[in-house]
Order: structure tokens, then C-alpha cells, then sequence
């Protein structure tokens, strides 16, 4: 059996294991092909969210309101001036229970109102920059 020749086989082995290393390591032994990584620096940095404060909206307009009272005593007297001040006789009726209920829904629609409105003077003095230095400066911390 006769070897055959092989010209530069170990030659080719020994290229292979010099030029691997250098392709694994992505050039970063070379200097020039290496750039140093940015230095991270971490802040800690509060910022005040800035809310847009929109005008209140104008204050309610009302409108006078006559509620007339009346029972068997007062009723003629009572249809005689109406028509001559108003013209026209149209009755509506509560019963004393349901204008006690009526009474009772406005005041709760009242309390309702004054309690939003409490939360919105909240908010807006919380996002107001001046008005939370002046508030924390007027009230004094309670201790806990």
C-alpha cells in the first residue's frame, strides 16, 4: 500500500486553529476595532407633573320659584287671585310627604356638589406649585 501525499495539509490545520480564535473574539484584541462601552450613570430626578388648571365654570343663575300652599280654608280666595295675577289655573299637586322627599333630594344633591367641589380645590392645590409651598408652610404636620 502506497501513502499518498498531502501538500500542506498540516499547514491548513495549523491556520485554522491560529485564525479561529480570531473570528470568535470579534477583533476585540485589536485596539483599533475596539471602542470603550459609555460609562451609565444612574439619576434620580422628581418631577412634578404640571396639570392644566381649566376656570371654574360660572356660578348657577337661578331663577325665583313661588310654591303656594293651599288647603279648604284659603281656596277660593286663593283661585280668585291667581287667575287675576297669572290668568290661567293649573294645579299641581305633593303630597307633605313627597315635598319632605323633595327637600331631602336637594340637600343631598347640595352635600354631593360641596364634596366635589372639596376634591377639585384638592387636586388643583396639589398640581399648583405655590399653593402647595404656601399650604405646606401654613399647616404644620401633625405627628403620626
Amino acid at each position: 500500500m502506497v501513502r499518498q501525499q498531502t501538500y500542506g495539509g498540516t499547514w491548513r490545520k495549523i491556520l485554522v486553529v491560529m485564525v479561529t480564535p480570531l473570528f470568535l473574539t470579534g477583533c476585540s484584541l485589536l485596539p483599533w476595532g475596539t471602542k470603550p462601552e459609555p460609562e451609565i450613570k444612574v439619576v434620580t430626578k422628581v418631577e412634578k407633573t404640571t396639570v392644566p388648571i381649566v376656570p371654574r365654570p360660572k356660578p348657577l343663575n337661578l331663577v325665583d320659584t313661588r310654591i303656594y300652599v293651599v288647603n279648604k280654608d284659603n281656596y277660593d280666595e286663593f283661585v280668585k287671585e291667581f287667575t287675576e295675577a297669572n290668568g290661567e289655573l293649573v294645579y299641581v299637586a305633593l303630597a307633605v310627604k313627597d315635598y319632605e322627599n323633595l327637600a331631602l333630594n336637594i340637600a343631598e344633591l347640595r352635600r354631593y356638589l360641596n364634596q366635589q367641589t372639596e376634591i377639585i380645590v384638592y387636586y388643583e392645590r396639589a398640581v399648583s406649585v405655590t399653593d402647595l409651598n404656601t399650604s405646606q408652610e401654613k399647616e404644620p404636620q401633625k405627628a403620626q
